[in-house]
C-alpha cells in the first residue's frame, strides 16, 4: 500500500508548476536561456552561439551541422529489445507481465511484435510496474522508447512509486485516482 502522506509530502518537494516556481523563486529557464542554444553548447563545447554572438539564428549556425549524427535516436526495436531483456531479466512470462500491467494479450502482443507505435508513457509506465523495475530500471525502459519522467505531477507519482516500490499497478493506480488521474494499465 502507497502511503499517501509520504507521497505528498514527495510530490510537494518535487512538483514544480508555474505558481510555484514564481513563489519558490525558481526558474526553470531563464529568459536569457535558449534551450537550443544550450544544447549545442554542451554538445559541441563551444560557447559561442545565438543571434547575440554570431548575428544569425542558433538554427542555422555551422556547430549545429553534425548535431544529429552525435544524438541516438531511439527507435522501436530498441524499446522492444530492452522490454524482453527486462522480461527475461525478470524470469517472467508474457502472461504474467501484461496481466500485471492490466493489458489484454492482443495490446501486449502488438507491443512486441512492432505492430503498433511506441506506446504511450502510461503503458510503458504499467509494463514497468508489471516488471516490477526500480527506478533507474524503469527510466531505462522509458528512455528506450524516448520517454522520460519530468516534473509533471503524475510523472512525479510514477518516479516516488519506482523509487519506494515495487507497487502492483492496482496500487499505483488508487495513488492516481487520490490525485484525480485516470488509473494507467486499463484497469479502472
Amino acid at each position: 500500500m502507497i502511503d499517501i502522506t509520504k507521497l505528498t509530502k514527495y510530490i510537494d518537494a518535487n512538483f514544480v508548476d508555474e505558481e510555484s516556481t514564481e513563489e519558490k523563486g525558481a526558474n526553470l529557464f531563464s529568459l536569457n536561456s535558449n534551450p537550443l542554444v544550450d544544447f549545442a553548447r554542451a554538445i559541441t563545447g563551444k560557447k559561442s552561439f545565438g543571434p547575440k554572438s554570431c548575428g544569425i539564428s542558433p538554427l542555422s549556425h555551422p556547430g549545429f551541422k553534425n548535431i544529429e549524427k552525435k544524438l541516438k535516436t531511439p527507435s522501436y526495436e530498441d524499446f522492444i529489445s530492452r522490454l524482453m531483456y527486462y522480461i527475461n531479466e525478470k524470469n517472467m512470462t508474457h502472461p504474467q507481465v501484461y496481466n500485471a500491467a492490466g493489458m489484454t494479450p492482443d495490446c501486449f502482443s502488438k507491443i512486441i511484435s512492432g505492430k503498433t507505435k511506441t506506446p504511450k508513457k502510461e503503458s510503458i509506465v504499467a509494463l514497468a510496474l508489471a516488471l516490477k523495475l526500480n527506478y533507474d530500471e524503469a527510466t531505462d525502459l522509458l528512455s528506450s522508447a524516448g520517454q522520460t519522467l519530468c516534473g509533471f505531477k503524475q510523472d512525479v507519482i510514477f518516479e516516488f512509486c519506482f523509487k519506494t516500490g515495487p507497487y502492483s499497478i492496482d496500487e499505483v493506480n488508487e495513488a492516481l485516482v487520490h490525485f484525480h488521474f485516470e488509473p494507467i494499465g486499463g484497469r479502472q
